[in-house]
């Protein structure tokens, strides 16, 4: 990005003529401008790449590919650079093509020196007040960034304030989601994953039961089997975890593994019925912790299994229930997994 001293302006003078590239430098200077200079569009594009000017005045006959080419060139790596083209009578055609592909201004050969003065004060004129503008968009998109951060930040504590709520109302499930949270992360250092993928898995292992906010108190907590109407009920909480999360996470892997979570590689899972590598990724691993934390956790309707027992469920279900190398991986972190059965 092209950042500019307002105060000051820098040219870059392209011809092949010595005499007019002298005259167009020697002018500039006097009035106030620094310069540099080029004989070739080659040799523009190799000074600009070192030191970016916001103003590239440039001849269109030169050796090599030429101005329409450097215009061109300039337009599409640096489009905030202002670009006035010089050109002899006769090439009139050539610098309404400049103009149409991006320059500024354009005067003619012989040099007159104050329509030189002229279009270089207007186009450094119009650079100044674009630059202004640019600087004010950059800022108010910064302080739009910082503000939905902030906004999303305040939201997502809220959102995990709540899970730790409905958790906290049945001593059965307390704590379950931070326990699914941390199994997943031992799970994402055996299976290598980034930086980026691990804080995406977090996010939405800690978040993935929040749609049950939508699922009445008497359903969860019912101590017997549930109707099948109840069950659609429940069936709905990725659902609903998706709905109630999408206006604040735009990511589409969180979103899509707390949707996911309930899906079963052999297709019987819910909400969607997906199978096999059509569940999202973060979802099958989600799924795999979250039924182990359900296993080896006392629920109304029966008492938890131990961890042992638990593990033997889960490697009975790779490739039904679970992804075969995901289990693989789970089994190996299992020995140092906490332990919080109630």
């Amino acid at each position: 990005m092209l950042s500019v001293d307002l105060a000051t302006m820098t040219v870059t003078v392209v011809d092949d003529e010595p005499l007019a590239q002298d005259v167009l430098v020697r002018a500039a200077r006097a009035w106030h401008y620094d310069c540099q200079a080029a004989s070739s569009a080659e040799h523009a594009v190799q000074l600009l790449e070192e030191n970016l000017t916001p103003i590239v005045v440039t001849d269109l006959r030169m050796p090599g590919r030429g101005g329409v080419w450097l215009v061109r060139e300039i337009r599409r790596r640096w489009p905030e650079v202002a670009i006035i083209v010089v050109t002899a009578g006769h090439d009139t055609d050539a610098a309404i093509d400049c103009l149409n592909a991006g320059a500024h201004h354009y005067f003619l050969k012989p040099i007159k020196l104050e329509e030189f003065r002229h279009a270089l004060e207007t186009t450094s004129h119009t650079y100044r007040l674009e630059e202004e503008n640019r600087r004010y968009r950059r800022h108010l998109e910064d302080t739009v960034a910082r503000q939905t951060k902030k906004v999303r930040h305040t939201f997502l504590s809220a959102i995990e304030s709540l899970v730790r709520t409905l958790e906290e109302r049945d001593r059965y499930t307390a704590g379950h989601s931070a326990r699914v949270r941390r199994y997943c992360l031992s799970m994402a250092r055996i299976l290598g994953f980034d930086l980026k993928q691990r804080r995406r898995l977090s996010l939405a292992a800690k978040l993935h039961d929040i749609g049950k906010i939508g699922v009445p108190d008497a359903i969860l907590n019912k101590p017997g089997p549930l109707t099948a109407a109840e069950m659609d009920l429940v069936r709905q909480h990725p659902v609903i975890g998706e709905r109630v999360l999408t206006p604040v996470i735009h990511n589409r892997e969180i979103l899509a593994a707390i949707r996911g979570h309930h899906e079963r590689m052999d297709g019987s899972g819910y909400p969607d019925g997906l199978c096999g590598s059509e569940i999202p990724l973060f979802a099958r691993v989600i799924t795999i912790a979250d039924c182990y934390d359900a296993l080896t956790t006392s629920r109304a309707y029966r008492g938890a299994l131990s961890p042992a027992d638990a593990l033997d469920v889960i490697r009975a279900d790779a490739g039904t229930h679970f992804e075969p190398g995901l289990v693989e991986a789970f089994l190996e972190v299992a020995p140092c997994l906490p332990h919080e059965q109630v």
